[in-house]
């Protein structure tokens, strides 16, 4: 039994290779939900699942071809996305949400293990740091089908070591951390964008490519940082090449985001900003 189940194994390594589709790197985007949620005009409401991580998240893990200069994209050849590996199964899922996704991360292990329970870390990883944050509220499975069917379906990796890889250099990145040192927070502080890029590669080796959008006071904020990944799945390297389209001006708003700042429900835009203007006069007087 044991010598057939580490030849299925094989064979379905095997597999994933074979359905591999030739490109250079990854794309790991990692997007500031506090920009997203003060540019959108529906602000942001809290997940199905529970409140998201206060931290930078995966927006997107793209796979890239130079010779085309565009993202390998639907490979025909990669297997359906399956939500059952990536997430628990419906009927423990509808045993502990909403309480148990309400949880910090730290006490959903203990909560899990009580109700008997032993979740894959990926469930805890993907929900605080794959988040979805459209009002009205969604449980962040299509965000997640998207992804695999648009660009994990050209990685060669199997689904759930496909999301498990971009949750790994998400985490070994550490970008919150990275600025941290620097002095640089979320703070709605205006802070120089080369500063910004230097924190950044003093942490990881490599520089990375930043994205800004409208924000407050007629400033522009940090939206998004872009990472080049080897094809490994697993290293960082200086990138190829970054999108024409990456613009930020010479120093940036770093919006605060906090849980608290979420809607429950589909509220709307107004339910977000009076938050968002209760959080400028604490931290601005």
């Amino acid at each position: 039994m044991a010598r057939r189940t580490i030849v299925l194994s094989l064979m379905l390594g095997l597999l994933a290779a074979a359905n591999a589709v030739p490109f250079d790197f990854y794309y790991l985007i990692l997007m500031w939900p506090g920009a997203y949620c003060e540019s959108s005009y529906s602000g942001c409401c809290v997940p199905k699942y529970g409140y998201p991580a206060e931290d930078f998240f995966v927006k997107s893990f793209q796979t890239f071809d130079l010779s085309i200069n565009k993202p390998v994209v639907r490979c025909r050849n990669g297997a359906a996305f399956d939500q059952n590996k990536v997430i628990i199964n419906s009927q423990i899922s509808l045993k502990l949400k909403p309480c148990y996704f309400a949880l910090p991360p730290h006490m959903m292990h203990a909560y899990g293990r009580s109700m008997g329970h032993q979740l894959d870390k990926i469930e805890n990883s993907i929900n605080h740091y794959w988040s979805n944050l459209k009002c009205p509220p969604t449980d962040g499975v299509n965000t997640w089908k998207s992804q695999w069917n648009s660009y994990g379906v050209c990685s060669g990796l199997k689904q759930l070591d496909y999301f498990k890889a971009a949750l790994n250099l998400r985490k070994q990145a550490d970008i919150l951390g990275a600025l941290a040192e620097q002095g640089i927070e979320p703070d709605f502080n205006l802070y120089n964008t080369e500063k910004i890029k230097w924190a950044i590669t003093q942490k990881l080796g490599v520089a990375p490519g930043l994205q800004c959008r409208d924000g407050p006071f007629g400033k522009k904020q940090l939206y998004e940082v872009y990472l080049c990944v080897d094809t490994d799945g697993e290293t960082f390297i200086e990138c190829p090449k970054l999108p024409a389209a990456l613009s930020c001006p010479a120093s940036v708003v770093f919006h605060p985001f906090y849980t608290w700042m979420l809607n429950s429900t589909a509220a709307g835009r107004a339910a977000f900003d009076s938050k968002i203007l209760l959080a400028a006069e604490t931290m601005l007087n």
